[in-house]
């Protein structure tokens, strides 16, 4: 059942039906409002006696009468015409009544009944009096014209249509329409709301069910659909300009003509709205309503054309057409402004000078910006080249000659800046693998450390037994302090260590480290020289940190040195770091380069045969780094060099 009913919802009969129903309840709602709008006097008057209709009927009435009992009554030879239309026009009066009468003469006027005073008019709702002293306020017409006839007599008027309107006269008749009017005026209301609401409920069908064939196909479009947005926008408005004036040009013909006319081109445009709109909607659910216009295509050429020619393609042709054209309009100055000079006046040289000038500096202001381009594109390709991969490039304020050249760098710095931020992301998240790798082993390696220590408690009677587990005891202890230095290593590389920089005495640090390796470096075999060139060497650091670097480069002096061989450390400064140089004779041979030493798990032992976890210059290096400084390796054949920069402390 529900299949049926989005079959139906989106078949062409329904749809057929919803323009119909669109076209009708349209048509229908204009009409209402039309009927409304003409007769908005009317149904704005709260009674028949407040129309204009009525207004001005009964102004023209109670002017002729005035006019015909007043004036032409003793000067109908002058006007017979004028008086005798009077005449005939009041004697067809059925609800007219007045009474007209001279208070100097007592000679009067009137159309009442006999047994009718003037009470019976002064009760009508219409009730209008008039003397030659009647001020402006009257909402009558013909005002103006009473006044003058009045005037210099003594003539008082009284004036009403008398109720209920008899059937007879133009005010019976034009009450008869008021009626019909105010009737028909609420059925008017309910069909204009209506139309509108089945209207609109069709339009907003027709909406949504515009290109497709059923609720999960593609949008289809129309044949109509295939002329330009543009081009069809343009259509639609001569179509509305050509029926605004169609029905300004057959409205002199009269109602009647006014109303067919505009009924039929109503239609028309009613049609051809409702078919602009719809393929509008299509346009945009395909998402081509911007493509699809001829200021779209038109400026898409324009552009191609202009990326071939400042993308190197047709470059050199661009080129040769701007200095071609330069030249031509140069010429073209030049031969006004010296045809000014030699026969114009000095109007026409000051105008001609100013051309020339104003020209070329013109082109020499774009020619100049130009060049400022080409520097700025050069200078941001050496911050490049130098491993700034954030330096500023805005394409968008280069010339149009620099402006591809200028993209491309972009393309090409986004491409390192993507390639670096992955190396740094797949380098974090080793570190991060290492740290919690390491964080897992720590648990058991805890437990394997306490069981050795309970085992140490025990009597084992066994040899084999206690070497064992004297093994078992050096093996572990080796095994979390691998651990500890991973951590730390992971730690240090991905900057999660607090810094905390204060001012260190480098000199006191380093003999205070050098003291408590003393006894150590003594049984290796190793023979100390230091070289001290400055006594007072500040630097900013965090003692924690630094104290760490120093154990390290001893640590690994002592496990890598050759036996009976000699150290230097060396302390120095210069104008901006404090410097810490360590010299050694490496045992094994260092067949690999300064790079690879820095490296996690990288040991000048090959064999791996010695205590060290190739983790010690890799921290040293991180923490020197992470305190500003900096870590430099040489080697020189088994000559071992590490240099450690660290920035001077300097009183704020």
């Amino acid at each position: 059942m529900d299949t049926k009913l989005k079959s139906i919802r989106y078949s062409s009969v329904t749809k057929g039906i919803a323009v119909f129903l669109v076209w009708l309840c349209f048509m229908s709602a204009a009409a209402s409002g039309i009927f409304l709008l003409y007769n908005q006097e009317i149904l704005s008057s709260s009674n028949y006696y407040q129309t204009w209709e009525f207004k001005q009927e009964f102004s023209r009435v109670l002017y002729d009468t005035v006019d015909y009992h007043v004036k032409l009554n003793s000067e109908a030879a002058e006007d017979e015409q004028r008086f005798q239309q009077i005449k005939s026009s009041l004697g067809n009066m059925v609800n007219f009544v007045y009474f007209i009468s001279d208070t100097e003469s007592e000679k009067a006027f009137s159309n009442l009944k006999d047994g009718e005073g003037l009470e019976i008019l002064k009760k009508q709702p219409s009730y209008t009096y008039m003397d030659s002293k009647m001020s402006r306020d009257y909402q009558l017409w013909y005002v103006e014209e009473i006044r003058n006839t009045l005037s210099g007599t003594k003539f008082e008027v009284h004036a009403a249509i008398v109720e209920p309107l008899r059937e007879g006269d133009v005010f019976y008749n034009t009450y008869t329409n008021y009626t019909k009017i105010k009737s028909m005026a609420s059925y008017a209301i309910v069909l204009l709301v209506i139309s509108l609401t089945i209207m609109l409920a069709a339009f907003i069908y027709l909406l949504y069910v515009a290109g497709r064939k059923d609720e999960n196909s593609e949008i289809v479009v129309a044949a109509i659909d295939r002329i330009y947005t543009d081009v069809h926008t343009f259509l639609v408005l001569i179509a509305a300009f050509i029926s605004v004036a169609a029905v300004a040009e057959v409205s002199n013909g009269g109602d009647s003509a006014l109303f067919i006319a505009g009924g039929i081109i109503l239609n028309i445009d009613v049609c051809i709205g409702l078919s602009y709109v719809l393929s509008m909607v299509r346009q945009i659910k395909s998402r081509q309503i911007l493509r699809n216009s001829l200021t779209y295509k038109a400026f898409a050429v324009i552009r191609n054309y202009a990326v071939y020619a400042f993308n190197g393609k047709l470059f050199k042709a661009w080129i040769l057409l701007v200095l071609l054209g330069y030249g031509v309009v140069n010429s073209v100055l030049f031969a006004a402004f010296y045809s000014a000079f030699r026969y114009g006046g000095s109007f026409d040289f000051l105008v001609s000078s100013a051309l020339l000038l104003g020209f070329n500096f013109t082109i020499l202001y774009f020619a100049a910006k130009s060049l400022k381009n080409l520097m700025e594109i050069m200078e941001a390709a050496k911050e490049i080249s130098s491993g700034n991969l954030d330096y500023p490039i805005n394409s968008k304020e280069m010339s149009a000659a620099f402006a591809g050249f200028a993209g491309n760098l972009q393309g090409i710095q986004k491409g390192l800046q993507k390639a670096v931020a992955e190396a740094v992301k797949g380098e974090r998240m080793k570190t991060e693998l290492i740290t919690n790798v390491s964080h897992d082993l720590k648990t058991p390696l805890t437990s394997i450390i306490n069981y050795v220590d309970l085992l140490k408690k025990e009597e084992l009677d066994n040899v084999k037994a206690q070497e064992y587990l004297l093994i078992l005891e050096e093996k572990s202890a080796r095994l979390k302090q691998l651990i500890e230095d991973l951590i730390e290593a992971s730690k240090a590389s991905s900057g999660n260590l607090v810094v905390t920089t204060e001012k260190v005495d480098l000199h006191q640090l380093v003999m205070q480290a050098y003291g408590e390796y003393e006894e150590k470096i003594e049984k290796a075999g190793l023979e100390i020289r230091t070289n001290i060139a400055e006594q007072d060497i500040l630097v900013k650091a965090d003692g924690k940190h630094l104290w760490r670097i120093v154990e390290n480069l001893l640590s690994n002096t002592l496990k890598y040195s050759m036996m009976n061989s000699r150290v230097y450390i060396n302390l120095d400064k210069n104008d901006q770091y404090g410097l810490l140089t360590i010299k050694n004779i490496s045992a094994f041979p260092l067949d690999i380069t300064p790079e690879q030493l820095t490296e996690r798990f990288v040991r000048g032992d090959a064999s791996r045969t010695t205590e060290g976890s190739g983790l010690g210059l890799s921290i040293a290096q991180s923490l020197t780094h992470l305190q500003g400084g900096r870590f430099k390796v040489e080697i020189d054949g088994d000559l071992f060099k590490v240099i450690v920069e660290l920035p001077l402390w300097k009183e704020e």
